[in-house]
């Protein structure tokens, strides 16, 4: 994203997706409406988004239907569940508050940087102009004014401090500024969440009465039992086990096709299988 030099917009739309992602770096619904709600965009700014995203190789999309899109984030592939240093957790994060989504970009991508400094970064000043002007391609002035406007919003504590040799040192501490207080939500989480909004996308009409939302809890929760990681594309599994339901049912002749979730497990089990042959 550093090198990519992302706007303000498209940081916001990536870390506000990312918070629905499954292991494998895949966001299976997004939803146009959603994100302009969210992020504060309009609707021509999202499809703008989504294709400069995809021109610098940050993201890749495809249509699921009318308005509904999947997004693979590229590169953030974690099935293997190594978490090094650096890795953070978007959903224990409060990206969306008001002081830190109305920074520049370049403030926020400073701040991202650093939290991979579990223990801090110690150097020299120099070395520190030197190291973060390379690598965000910008004059000293300007990481000046991100450093500036971070430490005026509270988001990074940066000490400086002389040596025996009288040479300026700084401390740049991690922040936990935008921790989220009280339960901290677990990344699956949103992942099923996503899923549920995937089926409402695909399946809304057949969701309209109370005991329907029963049955689409427990249809998206099968993506949390220990048979869905052997599959890469489980949501979109569990969406065509749906659309069997809805088969068998119309072969049935009922008059109304309802969500069911033990008829879904049933056709899931079988695609599953057929998966693993």
């Amino acid at each position: 994203m550093i090198d990519a030099r992302i706007s303000r917009c498209e940081l916001a739309f990536i870390l506000y997706i990312s918070q629905y992602q499954d292991d494998y770096g895949v966001v299976h619904s997004v939803y146009y409406k959603d994100i302009c709600a969210a992020i504060n965009i309009s609707i021509q700014k999202f499809y703008d988004i989504l294709n400069v995203l995809s021109e610098k190789n940050l993201i890749n999309y495809e249509k699921v239907n009318a308005a509904d899109v999947k997004v693979h984030l590229v590169g953030n592939d974690f099935s293997d569940q190594r978490f090094d240093v650096g890795y953070i957790n978007v959903a224990e994060k409060d990206f969306r508050r008001v002081s830190f989504s109305s920074m520049k970009a370049g403030s926020q991508l400073i701040y991202l940087y650093s939290q991979r400094f579990t223990k801090g970064k110690h150097m020299l000043l120099d070395n520190f102009y030197k190291e973060f002007c390379e690598k965000f391609h910008i004059k000293r002035k300007t990481l000046q004014l991100y450093i500036q406007e971070l430490k005026e919003r509270k988001y990074l504590f940066i000490s400086k401090k002389r040596n025996k040799a009288y040479r300026y040192e700084m401390t740049m501490q991690r922040s936990h500024c935008l921790d989220k207080k009280g339960i901290i939500p677990r990344e699956k989480e949103g992942y099923i969440a996503n899923i549920k909004r995937l089926i409402r996308a695909n399946f809304g009409k057949y969701l309209s009465n109370p005991e329907d939302e029963a049955e689409l809890n427990s249809i998206a929760g099968l993506a949390e039992q220990q048979r869905a990681v052997t599959c890469r594309d489980f949501p979109s599994l569990i969406v065509d086990a749906i659309r069997s339901s809805f088969n068998l049912q119309r072969e049935e002749k009922r008059k109304h096709y309802a969500i069911n979730a033990a008829l879904v497990n049933r056709f899931l089990t079988q695609k599953l299988a057929n998966v693993m042959i």
